[in-house]
């Protein structure tokens, strides 16, 4: 369980830096790169959270 904690806390931080970053430095293609690294974050820590063994 803490674990899982941790993980949504690392994921809260990465996301707000992200945002941050971004509208400091309003280029597309960081747009782009930002969106891209946040589906990948995201699916992992939902795969992680969801997988409970299964491979």
């Amino acid at each position: 369980m803490l674990d899982r904690i941790i993980a949504a806390a690392a994921l809260a931080t990465l996301t707000g830096y992200l945002g941050i970053f971004v509208f400091s430095v309003p280029r597309p293609a960081l747009f782009v790169v930002t969106g891209f690294v946040l589906v990948l974050v995201f699916y992992d820590f939902w795969d992680q959270l969801f997988r409970n063994g299964k491979r």
